[in-house]
């Protein structure tokens, strides 16, 4: 990389930091220190992800600045992060990825200058003029006992999907008018998108059920009356949580509004059984042990279960399925895997399970193997370059498969686009998992056109009911035509199997076939 970036970053702004790929510093500026509040030996080896401000907002910001890092490109933006003493400082940053000879990306530079003040003045949501969510922060900050509400539009994708951005924008107008009415204007905060929050300060001595009740009446009555945006009556509901009291008054908040939604009911008040009931910590604590101790001691196991060629009744192909094996002790994938993505372990299980795969299947010349990946998978640096490295020492890569999971959760697809790109080249193929069911984009197929499309398992265990049987002949219908083989996963019994050959689906996966097993219980 050009020296003349170094020199620039340290003598023009306020901070620089270097990371490497898995965001862990590696140097920090004498400024960085001053900004943060943390000494250069805290700073050096810590993970620059525990600094980010974690809010959903910054999430988003965060996400988008990883891919484009991983593109190779430059990044420029406005950062929110924690200072050692849990107050929040705001970057505007240069992130600039640094490659090798072989333009691999082997670790980031960040600089840029701190612009705190100047944010912390922009306190207000410019579309409902409503206070946000940085002035909500400092409210809090003031330690004063409130009542605490998340108040979350029910189903408001769906009003912009079908009327467009302009009516989701007046929806939320009109939202923040009517809160701001039956509540002070003060008290009304916009979190992001369809989430509001309401702060209400109370005396020093109260009645907490009276309080409670006034605002659960005051509710009831937001939205009596339908939303009449060009003369169209949207007619819109909301679901609520809220909390009383001077600590965590968000997080409850937020914890008594997973409840109203669990259990389908418009309005829920925090208490200490529902911090248990939806953060089973003594348990995630324990698995969390497990799975980082699963990796030290080489515990990340592929499973196989067969899938079956419908024209040769044959097992052409394995999908590998993560387990953690201790001794007699097998772990699902369910137990861990959502963990695993919380404590930042998700990434090392599946390069443990991509190592573990090619080693199995290195020799065969008959059967293939596939492997799942997620958008989480593929946006890893890490990941990606260590992917590249064994289809580059692998000499059967025909053999090898690459089935993406989650794809609806992929909101733009040049990201997408560069890794099926980049597998193509070393001539693996690309599988899409769970087709039929989400975000199922038929016109992006024709783009992407993958070598195998895999039927959702739902659509294939009902297929006996006509409407189910009909969207699976069209998904293979559209398959044939662009030349993609088809696979049904969830076959479990000979009657579905019947249909699936019917329907001229190439492939089959599912309990009939066999469960998944370890690779020395194959049978070739």
């Amino acid at each position: 990389m050009d020296q003349n970036i170094y020199k620039k970053a340290i003598l023009e702004n306020d901070y620089v930091v270097k990371t490497d790929l898995e965001g862990n510093i590696t140097f920090a500026n004498e400024n960085f220190c001053k900004i943060s509040g943390f000494l250069q030996n805290e700073l050096i080896g810590l993970n620059y992800n525990k600094l980010i401000k974690l809010d959903q907002l910054n999430k988003q910001v965060n996400r988008k600045m990883l891919k484009t890092i991983f593109l190779g490109r430059n990044w420029q933006g406005i950062i929110a992060n924690r200072t050692k003493n849990d107050d929040f400082f705001y970057l505007d940053t240069s992130i600039h990825p640094i490659k090798n000879d072989q333009d691999q990306i082997t670790e980031i530079l960040s600089f840029g200058n701190n612009v705190t003040d100047h944010i912390k003045l922009l306190k207000y949501d410019k579309l409902t003029n409503l206070k946000n969510r940085e002035s909500l922060r400092l409210e809090i900050k003031k330690d004063k006992h409130y009542i605490s509400v998340i108040a979350n539009l029910d189903n408001f994708s769906e009003v912009n999907e079908f009327y467009g951005g302009y009516t989701g924008d007046m929806v939320i107008k009109e939202a923040a008018r009517r809160l701001s009415l039956i509540f002070s204007k003060d008290c009304v905060f916009r979190l992001q998108s369809d989430e509001f929050a309401i702060l209400i300060p109370l005396p020093y001595r109260y009645d907490k059920e009276f309080y409670i009740d006034d605002v659960r009446n005051r509710l009831k009555s937001l939205f009596d009356e339908s939303f009449v945006i060009e003369e169209i009556d949207h007619y819109i509901s909301a679901t609520f949580g809220l909390h009383i009291g001077n600590d965590n008054l968000l997080r409850n908040a937020n914890i008594a509004y997973k409840n109203s939604k669990k259990f389908n009911e418009n309005f829920s008040v925090y208490s200490d059984d529902m911090y248990y009931k939806f953060a089973d910590f003594s348990n995630n604590k324990k698995v969390a042990f497990e799975i980082k101790e699963a990796i030290a001691e080489n515990q990340i196991t592929p499973y196989y279960q067969p899938i079956i060629n419908n024209k040769t009744g044959e097992v052409d192909k394995y999908e590998a399925l993560a387990r953690i094996v201790k001794e007699e002790d097998v772990m699902m994938p369910g137990t861990f895997l959502n963990i695993s993505k919380k404590i930042k372990y998700y990434n090392d299980i599946t390069r443990a399970m991509i190592l573990k795969c090619f080693d199995n299947f290195k020799d065969m010349n008959d059967k293939q193997v596939s492997i799942n990946l997620t958008i989480e998978d593929i946006s890893n640096i890490r990941t990606f370059n260590f992917i590249i490295e064994q289809l580059s020492k692998n000499k059967n890569n025909e053999f090898i498969t690459f089935e993406l999971v989650e794809t609806e959760g992929i909101d733009d697809f040049e990201l997408f686009d560069k890794f099926v790109n980049t597998i193509r080249k070393f001539g693996a193929n690309i599988s899409i998992d769970d087709f039929g069911t989400g975000y199922s984009n038929f016109s992006y197929l024709t783009k992407m056109e993958p070598d195998f499309l895999k039927i959702d398992g739902s659509l294939i265990t009902n297929i006996e009911n006509e409407k189910d049987f009909d969207v699976v002949k069209s998904i293979v219908d559209f398959a044939k035509m662009y030349n993609i083989k088809t696979i049904a996963e969830f076959v479990e019994n000979e009657d579905i199997y019947v249909l699936v050959k019917e329907l001229g689906i190439d492939y089959s996966q599912g309990y009939h076939f066999g469960r998944p097993v370890p690779f020395e219980d194959i049978t070739f």
